[in-house]
């Protein structure tokens, strides 16, 4: 019998260290042709619109399809619906948690001083990621109104217990740090890649639209090692890297996908001084897997509503 989980029981299940956790097995599955990822699909219908992704993950028995407000999973052994998941908390959490894996991966080892571009709900689970893989002491926050970078610091220093310091222009926000998160839904470029220091791993992870645009040519030009979470949907979706393709800076064949770096396949940091980028997605292999390990929380626990099929 089927069970419904809420938002709520997500937060209570999927605590941000484990999800990473998750999520490296999964893209080590991956690695070993264990998976198979369903690409984001948008749809308008009249004045209304649908997403759909999913996907199959077999080392978790479990595929699913993620619709617009509900996650259906199912079994890879009977082919029986297992769950019905609202899909709000567990992709906010699952979003920061590839970030976490991919900068665990592809940041330097001892990497404490982050920068953040964007103060919105989404950056929460950003910043909570890489505080889990890495021995973060100062956070520097730029958004562009001063109260919401004041605000959201201020927040984020009780949150996670290390230093958050808002600041006054991009400049600041990436200045002498070692790792870079941009979550924003702009259109343009927020910050000056020749401004990055050696060494800086960059997260993307604010853009799945070709309209949208994070990070500018030459911090794709610098990059040594380019990952993307699903290279089909990149080609989609990664606005930076389709802008950079088309005018001829950018050769898709130039990224990896994540689970090459996380299989040691590629190496996530070829050296001290490379700088490093994650364009992130957001697949729905992530969204299966996560929700897989809930499930299993939800049956020890005893927690959901039992479901009448």
């Amino acid at each position: 019998m089927a069970i419904y989980l809420t938002n709520d029981d997500v937060r209570r299940l999927l605590p941000m260290d484990k999800c990473i956790e998750v999520l490296d097995d999964l893209f080590q599955q991956e690695s070993r042709g264990l998976v198979e990822n369903v690409s984001r699909q948008r749809r308008r219908f009249g004045r209304a619109g649908a997403t759909v992704m999913g996907g199959a993950v077999l080392g978790s028995n479990a595929y699913g399809i993620r619709h617009s407000n509900v996650t259906l999973l199912y079994s890879t052994e009977t082919g029986a619906l297992d769950a019905v998941i609202e899909p709000g908390t567990l992709a906010w959490i699952r979003t920061g948690a590839a970030s976490g894996v991919a900068v665990k991966y592809m940041a330097r080892p001892d990497a404490s001083v982050i920068g953040v571009l964007g103060a919105g709900r989404q950056a929460v689970t950003q910043l909570e990621a890489i505080c889990a893989v890495r021995p973060v002491s100062l956070i520097k926050v730029y958004s562009r109104t001063e109260a919401t970078r004041r605000d959201f610091s201020a927040q984020m220093a009780e949150r996670l217990g290390v230093a958050v310091e808002p600041v006054d222009s991009p400049e600041a926000a990436i200045s002498g740090l070692q790792v870079v998160v941009a979550i924003t839904s702009a259109r343009e470029p927020v910050f000056d890649g020749a401004l990055l220091e050696p060494g800086t791993c960059v997260v993307a992870a604010g853009s799945n639209s070709y309209a949208k645009r994070e990070v500018d040519d030459t911090t794709i030009q610098r990059a040594e090692v380019i990952a993307v979470d699903n290279l089909e949907q990149a080609k989609i979706e990664c606005g930076e890297l389709i802008w950079a393709a088309d005018r001829g800076v950018f050769r898709w064949g130039q990224a990896v996908e994540l689970h090459e770096v996380v299989s040691g396949r590629v190496p996530g940091r070829p050296s001290a001084d490379a700088i490093t980028l994650f364009e992130s997605q957001g697949i729905g292999i992530e969204d299966v897997a996560a929700s897989a390990y809930v499930l299993k929380r939800a049956r020890e626990e005893g927690v959901g509503v039992a479901l009448p099929f």
